[in-house]
């Protein structure tokens, strides 16, 4: 990764997103300004509550933490932490946006309405640029998801700034369709991952119902007058996701689509994009404009599509099944994570959003065919239900259970280790993964239900018993 991190300080050193906020410490890819040794993050560094749901760092290695109910900020050299809230500009149940669609023709022109974060608040953090965090929301993702529907502005995510004053400059994005207002679908903010090295500053959402692209540094309201649609195809583009059919292959139609739920964003080297939800999988080439990533014939937007049409299952081959051998096309994978490993195949974890799911394991890519793996037998956890993962640039894997803690695995080797609750970890019970690449070496960061966690210091393997 030195390569990318070259890349990425010489794009820092030509321009770049304004400098928000920047913190003291090392310049962009050097060795981290936090140190060299493993530290935990909790109660005892000014974090009210829990879990915490989410823990990242900026282009200037400020570190940001969230639970469902705040946003937590530390700079470099800082020991306690910062606290915000829905009084501090967040969209947090409590502090609404207001909107007005009187300016959509065939619209409801009920005036005002209003969006802010569904119980239970915060879903998920992303560092940006220096100073700059994106925080994602909880929506009502019920509803028909038009300018009918009452819920269509909740949800979302705030892009938030620190200003030199220590204030938060708060913008909120609210994710509509890009070639018409009709369609607020997107509101629960499932996954969101921000580019710092191959086309830096961009930002992808991956939502209850596609996947966003977002140019945070182009950001605008509308001027006085404008109609805010116009507004948005400066900084936004929206809704691509791969698509599959109840039980029957898709049609013009497009009646049974199973579409949701996109929690695996993972950016392979070319810079295209693999995404991964509750039905089904596939990469979106990268383009050089916004227009051009929504507006173009499907076979161009897809490098793969799984899942459409499926005539499994099909034993050992390749029948473009989606990711795992389900009964039928369709049927739910439920995937937590994507990650792009360091030799290039691209791995797929299954695990339990509702109590009904069957978590399906682990799943391989290598660009013709997929490989299965048992998550107890050939990776050494102690359950089959995972909750996100992350590959490491060794080429180990991070996997992350919900109630099992980690298991670095080397798929090429077998060797696994197994890290739990205790000095390096708050606790076994983990709801998200970052890797940080911006600092080298690489720092690790875990957010658990009783705290977080930065691992600047990785077990390393052992030989399988």
């Amino acid at each position: 990764m030195r390569w990318a991190l070259a890349i990425a300080l010489l794009v820092a050193a030509c321009g770049g997103a304004p400098q928000f906020g920047i913190g003291s410490g090392s310049r962009f890819g050097g060795s981290s300004p936090w140190g060299s040794a493993n530290a935990s993050y909790g109660a005892a560094q000014g974090v009210l509550e829990q879990p915490v749901v989410g823990a990242t760092t900026d282009e200037a290695q400020n570190l940001w933490l969230a639970t469902h109910s705040a946003l937590y900020l530390m700079k470099p050299g800082e020991r306690a932490f910062r606290r915000f809230d829905a009084r501090n500009g967040l969209h947090l149940p409590g502090n609404p946006a207001q909107y007005c669609d009187a300016d959509i023709a065939g619209g409801d022109r009920r005036c005002p309405i209003y969006g802010a974060a569904a119980d239970p608040g915060i879903s998920e953090i992303e560092g940006g640029a220096a100073g700059e965090v994106f925080v994602g929301y909880f929506g009502h993702d019920d509803g028909i998801g038009d300018w009918s529907d009452s819920n269509r502005h909740s949800g979302k995510l705030d892009r938030v700034r620190l200003t030199s004053s220590g204030s938060l400059q708060v913008d909120r994005f609210d994710l509509v369709a890009s070639t018409t207002a009709q369609f607020w679908h997107n509101r629960t903010v499932q996954r969101l991952l921000y580019d710092h090295f191959l086309h830096p500053h961009e930002l992808y959402v991956g939502t209850n119902h596609g996947v966003d692209r977002i140019w945070p540094d182009k950001y605008r309201a509308p001027n006085r007058g404008e109609w805010f649609l116009a507004a948005t195809h400066d900084w936004m583009s929206d809704h691509l996701h791969p698509q599959i059919c109840y039980h029957h292959a898709c049609s013009e139609s497009e009646s049974d689509l199973r579409l949701g739920d996109w929690k695996g964003l993972s950016l392979s080297a070319d810079g295209n994009l693999w995404v991964a939800g509750r039905w089904t999988a596939g990469q979106i080439r990268w383009t050089q404009d916004l227009a051009g990533w929504l507006n173009r014939p499907g076979s161009q937007i897809y490098a793969v599509a799984f899942g459409d049409p499926y005539q499994g299952p099909c034993g050992r081959g390749f029948c473009n099944q989606p990711v795992f051998m389900v009964p039928a096309e369709g049927d739910v994978i439920s995937i937590q994570a994507a990650a792009v490993a360091a030799d290039g195949r691209v791995w797929f974890a299954s695990g339990r959003t509702t109590t009904f799911d069957a978590p399906r394991g682990l799943a391989a890519w290598d660009g013709k065919s997929f490989r299965y793996f048992d998550p107890a037998r050939d990776a050494g956890m102690t359950e089959n239900d995972f909750r996100d993962m992350v590959a490491l640039p060794d080429g180990r894997l991070v996997l992350a259970g919900p109630n099992s803690g980690l298991v670095f695995w080397n798929p090429q080797t077998g060797a696994r280790t197994s890290l739990r609750a205790g000095p390096d970890l708050p606790d076994d019970h983990v709801l998200r993964l970052k890797l940080d690449r911006m600092v080298d070496p690489p720092t690790l960061y875990v957010a658990t239900y009783g705290g977080a966690a930065a691992l600047r210091q990785l077990p390393t393997d052992r030989a399988p018993r």
